[in-house]
C-alpha cells in the first residue's frame, strides 16, 4: 500500500477562527497568568495540533458516512467507532487480527491487504491501530504576520446537572481570539479516487464552518473556517522527482475534476451497502 509511490494529494490554506478557539493544555498548577491556558509552541504562540485537527475532521467524516450508509446497515463496515473498548464497535477487533496474522504468517503484503479489506472506509483512509494512515496532517502554527500575541481571559463555572448548581469553579480559562488565523498543510499519499472524493468533502466542510475544533465548543467557541484551499495532485514518480527537483507544485484541482472523486465515493458507499444488505 505504501511500499511504491502512486501520488501525492496536498492541500494548503488558512484556517481561521470565526469565534474565540480553545486548545488547551488541561488544568497546570504552575504560576501562569491563568488556570487553563491554551497550547504554545517554543517561542510562546498558540498552535493546534495536527491530531486535534484530523481528529475533528475524522469525526465529522464518520458521522457524514454512518448518515449515508444504508438503513439497518452494519456501521463497522462504514465508519466504526475506534475510540470504543467494545470489540464489537471496531471493524477489525485484536481477536481478529491474531487470526489474520496467523492466516498471513510470513506474507506481510498479504495481511496488509487483508486488513486494509476488512478496515471500515474511514479507517481505510485515516488509519486504525492496524492500518497507517494516509492522511497526514502537520502542526498548525499562528500566521505570524497576522498574531499580535493576543490572549483572551474568560470565568467558567461547571454546573451539578442534578442539583442545578455549582459544582466546580469559578476558574478561568484562556482562548486565542475571533479572527486568529492558523497555516493548513494536508499530505495525503496513495489515496484511491473514492478516498479522495471523502477527503474533498471534508474540505468542503472545513470551508463552510461546520467544524468545530478544541474545548468548550458547547459553549460557542471552536468554530473555524477554512479559507481559499489550494489542492495540488501529483501522480507517478517521476512527477514526484521532477517535484523534488523544483518542479511546480503539481496539477491544480478544482471542482471539475474532483466531482469524479465523489461520484467514486458515492458508488463506494452504494456498493459497501450492496454487500451489508
Amino acid at each position: 500500500m505504501f511500499d511504491t509511490f502512486q501520488s501525492r494529494l496536498t492541500v494548503e490554506g488558512c484556517l481561521v477562527a470565526d469565534s474565540a478557539l480553545r486548545v488547551g493544555t488541561g488544568r497546570i498548577s504552575a504560576v501562569t497568568g491563568t488556570e487553563l491556558p491554551v497550547i504554545r509552541d517554543a517561542r510562546g504562540r498558540p498552535f493546534i495540533p495536527g491530531s486535534s485537527f484530523k481528529g475533528a475532521l475524522r469525526s465529522h467524516l464518520e458521522s457524514l458516512v454512518r448518515g449515508r450508509a444504508p438503513q439497518n446497515a452494519d456501521m463497522r463496515g462504514f465508519a466504526c467507532d475506534p475510540t470504543s473498548d467494545k470489540e464489537a464497535d471496531l471493524c477489525l477487533d485484536a481477536t481478529r487480527m491474531r487470526d489474520l496474522k496467523g492466516t498471513y504468517k510470513g506474507d506481510d503484503a498479504g495481511l496488509a491487504q487483508a486488513v486494509a479489506n476488512e478496515s471500515c472506509l474511514v479507517c481505510q483512509t485515516f488509519g486504525s491501530s492496524w492500518l497507517a494512515s494516509h492522511v497526514l496532517v502537520r502542526d498548525l502554527p499562528v500566521d505570524p504576520t497576522q498574531w499580535m500575541g493576543q490572549f483572551d481571559v474568560r470565568d467558567g463555572v461547571a454546573i451539578d446537572r442534578d442539583k442545578g448548581t455549582v459544582a466546580e469553579g469559578p476558574y478561568d480559562y484562556e482562548v486565542v481570539p475571533a479572527g486568529t488565523r492558523f497555516e493548513l498543510r494536508i499530505t495525503a499519499e496513495n489515496l484511491t479516487d473514492w478516498q479522495r472524493g471523502l477527503l474533498w468533502l471534508g474540505l468542503r466542510v472545513l470551508e463552510r464552518g461546520d467544524v468545530p475544533l478544541g474545548g468548550f465548543t458547547s459553549r460557542g467557541l471552536g468554530w473555524v473556517r477554512l479559507n481559499d484551499p489550494k489542492v495540488h495532485l501529483v501522480e507517478g514518480a517521476q512527477a514526484l522527482i521532477d517535484l523534488i527537483g523544483g518542479a511546480e507544485a503539481g496539477e491544480k484541482v478544482d471542482d471539475e475534476k474532483a466531482k469524479t472523486w465523489v461520484k467514486a465515493f458515492h458508488a463506494k458507499l452504494n456498493g459497501k451497502g450492496a454487500q451489508h444488505a
